[in-house]
């Protein structure tokens, strides 16, 4: 009965002796990773984020490091204010504290230029192809006149001697050649181009024809009807009035019902000290005006 008294003693002196050591093996493992914790983390320790907005990216790498934490560029923008690759915003802010091998998140000036899609310009007269490119961001370098059908229409761009198509790709800022029809049919002697000024558009065609050129595109400052399309007149053309010209070429017209008015603006815009008697001589004598007005 001893024996076995002594036996079952033994047996639970081994388990309460197990659990001791499992119990302290925790605690310990417990406090080990505490401390390893505390020192992976920096527990407790802060620094102060340095103030990289304005810098290059790379130089900004190089001051977080020093203070212990890490650049993360997040985003990218497009912005001719700044230089390329410069640091626009970060997070956290600078002067704040935040711990060791944390982020600075950035937005940094992109290094490259925006890729955009070359829009589709071909068959509009070269003004609204200009402004329309403009509009994207590109530049208009230089216009090649080609023989074509039609004068001032675009027919073709170019980039770097390159042919572009519509929906290309092509850099923010570059600069655009286009392509734009003469208006040659194929004439044979040069015409001067005649003043239409004033005219009708059936007065304007039918001079045109007696000078053996033809009517290209035209376009009125508002809609026209049946019963007052007679009305309007050329206040402009394309040629110029006494341009040379090839017989067949095509000269383009804008009309108004109200060319006194066409004119003060004009006269407003580009000569803005014009004083109203030089208004008045216009609406008397229309043949008065400089030419290059027109």
């Amino acid at each position: 009965m001893e024996f076995k008294a002594f036996r079952t003693k033994s047996k639970t002196l081994f388990v309460l002796t197990n659990v001791l050591m499992a119990l302290l093996a925790v605690v310990l493992l417990t406090i080990l990773l505490y401390g390893w914790l505390n020192l992976y983390t920096d527990h407790g320790v802060e620094v102060e984020v340095p103030n990289v907005r304005g810098m290059m990216v790379e130089e900004a790498e190089s001051l977080a490091e020093s203070v212990g934490m890490e650049l993360n560029i997040i985003d990218s923008v497009y912005t001719t204010k700044v230089p390329r690759g410069i640091v626009i915003e970060q997070t956290p802010p600078a002067m704040s504290r935040a711990k060791r091998h944390r982020y600075i998140y950035v937005v940094m000036n992109a290094k490259c230029n925006r890729m955009i899609p070359l829009p589709d310009v071909l068959q509009l007269s070269y003004r609204q192809a200009t402004a329309t490119l403009e509009a994207m961001g590109l530049r208009i370098s230089n216009i090649v006149y080609q023989p074509y059908d039609h004068r001032d229409i675009v027919i073709g761009l170019t980039l770097n001697g390159r042919k572009l198509n519509p929906g290309e790709r092509v850099e923010e800022g570059s600069s655009i050649v286009l392509i734009v029809g003469s208006g040659t049919r194929g004439g044979t002697h040069p015409v001067v181009v005649p003043d239409l000024r004033g005219k009708t558009l059936e007065e304007a065609k039918a001079l045109l024809e007696e000078n053996e050129l033809q009517l290209g595109a035209y376009e009125f400052d508002e809609q026209p009807t049946d019963d007052n399309i007679g009305k309007f007149v050329v206040y402009t053309q394309s040629p110029l009035k006494g341009s040379d010209a090839i017989d067949g070429d095509e000269v383009m017209i804008m009309l108004t019902r109200n060319l006194n008015r066409k004119l003060q603006e004009f006269v407003e815009s580009q000569y803005s000290g014009a004083t109203e008697e030089v208004l008045k001589t216009e609406t008397n004598n229309q043949d008065s005006i400089d030419d290059e007005w027109f």
